[in-house]
């Protein structure tokens, strides 16, 4: 995204109906159903037993695809996609040259990092950050009404359904999806949204996490909570 287009992302979810400060775009993953690979095959088997892509959005409030990461097995965490993901290194890359008070914001699944708001854990009603966290999950719900619209418009990629094919056409056919989804978006055909509503490479299996992920994730935390607890005090005042 240039720097326009990420002006233009925080601006939409800053007039959105369920807004929230300072966010570019809501990410989580969703789970894609595949036959059984003939290679890696535990690899793939998701907590529910089933063999599967874990496939990663982020969406702004128009359920427009900003980025989808549809490379790893389902055995794979939420965090372990995020955190070896082109997204996260360009979000990581505009926060070292200076770019602040802007974050995606994700589901308690995720870490919490400068550039990544999650939810807090167990606040007290009526209170600062029991409001930051409600207005926080509010926002982010649109990425997963994105992941039911996209299932419904596509439903070879819904739950009841399974991919017969290898990972990296699974993969390649996710993509597609989404270049079809944002093409509906972008030519007005939101009643064929709306009505879907109311009706939901390779893959480096034994990659490593990103060189100094262990040195630096403290750090990264403390900077994190300081813009956090900034946020909460800017905008629902002090606790």
């Amino acid at each position: 995204m240039t720097a326009e287009e990420r002006y233009s992302a925080v601006q939409k979810f800053r007039d959105a109906r369920q807004p929230f400060p300072g966010t570019l775009g809501a990410i989580d993953c969703t789970y894609l159903k595949i036959i059984a690979p003939k290679e890696h095959e535990e690899a793939y088997v998701n907590h529910w037993g089933d063999h599967t892509l874990n496939v990663q959005a982020i969406c702004d409030p128009d359920l427009k695809i900003l980025n989808i990461n549809a490379r790893y097995p389902g055995a794979r965490h939420d965090a372990y996609v995020w955190s070896n993901s082109a997204a996260r290194r360009a979000m990581e890359r505009n926060f070292t040259y200076g770019e602040r008070n802007t974050w995606l914001i994700g589901d308690d699944g995720y870490a919490l990092e400068p550039w990544l708001m999650t939810p807090l854990k167990n606040e007290i009603r009526g209170t600062p950050l029991f409001q930051y966290n409600e207005e926080l999950c509010a926002a982010r719900s649109v990425v997963e009404r994105l992941f039911g619209v996209l299932k419904g418009e596509f439903r070879c990629l819904s739950q009841q359904r399974q991919l017969m094919y290898d990972p990296v056409m699974s993969g390649m056919i996710a993509n597609a999806c989404a270049v079809l989804h944002n093409m509906r978006i972008a030519h007005r055909l939101d009643n064929a949204v709306d009505a879907v509503e109311e009706q939901g490479r390779i893959h480096r299996v034994n990659e490593e996490p990103l060189l100094g992920e262990e040195e630096n994730a403290n750090q990264r935390r403390a900077v994190a909570q300081r813009i956090q607890q900034s946020l909460i005090t800017r905008h629902y005042g002090r606790h």
